[in-house]
C-alpha cells in the first residue's frame, strides 16, 4: 500500500511539474509578444545613448610636441609633402643632416619625445643639438651671403673676360689695315 501511495505522489508531482512548466512558458511568450509590439521607448534610447557617449573615451588633439614628432617619423620615412605643414625648415635641415643610426635612434622614441627635442624643450644626449629658428637663420644666411660672394666672383671673373676681349676687338679695328697693291 505504501508502494501505491508513493506512485500516487509521484505522478501527482509529475503532473504539477508538467503544469508549472507550461504557465511558466506561456507566460514568457506572452512577455516576448507584449516586447515585440510596443514600440521603443525614445527616452530610454536617448539616456542609453547619453550614457554609452560619456562611457566612450574622449580622444584628444596631440600636442604641439607629438605633432613635431610624428611629422619627424613622416620626414624621416621619406614622405616630407606630409610634414610640411607641421616641421619648419630647421627641423626639416636638421633631419636631414642626422646620419642613418642617429635618425635611429631618434626613431626608437615616442613622436612626443622626439617633438620635445625638436623643438628644444628637452634635448636627446645621444644626438646632436637641433638649432634654434635664430640659428638656422644665421645659418642660411651665412650660405646665402657665400653663394653671393661666389657668383659676384664669377661675375666679375666674366666681367674681366668682356673687358679683355674688348680690349683686343678694339685694337684690331683701329689698327691700319694694310694697304691693297
Amino acid at each position: 500500500m505504501q508502494l501505491l501511495a508513493a506512485i500516487v505522489r509521484a505522478l501527482a508531482a509529475a503532473g504539477r511539474f508538467t503544469w508549472v512548466t507550461v504557465w511558466e512558458g506561456g507566460k514568457f511568450v506572452s512577455r516576448l509578444v507584449r516586447t515585440a509590439l510596443t514600440p521603443p521607448d525614445p527616452v530610454g534610447e536617448a539616456e542609453a545613448e547619453l550614457a554609452h557617449e560619456l562611457t566612450a573615451p574622449v580622444e584628444q588633439e596631440p600636442s604641439p610636441a607629438e605633432q613635431w614628432g610624428r611629422a619627424a617619423m613622416l620626414h624621416m620615412a621619406g614622405e616630407p609633402q606630409a610634414s610640411a605643414g607641421v616641421l619648419d625648415d630647421a627641423a626639416r635641415a636638421y633631419l636631414d643632416t642626422l646620419t642613418v643610426d642617429q635618425q635611429v635612434a631618434l626613431s626608437q622614441n615616442d613622436p612626443a619625445t622626439i617633438g620635445r627635442h625638436l623643438l628644444g624643450e628637452r634635448l636627446l644626449p645621444s644626438l646632436p643639438r637641433p638649432p634654434t629658428p635664430a640659428e638656422f637663420r644665421a645659418i642660411e644666411a651665412a650660405r646665402a651671403a657665400a653663394a653671393a660672394a661666389e657668383a659676384q666672383q664669377e661675375m666679375d671673373a666674366d666681367d674681366f673676360k668682356n673687358r679683355h676681349f674688348k680690349q683686343v676687338l678694339d685694337d684690331l679695328i683701329v689698327e691700319d689695315l694694310p694697304k691693297a697693291a
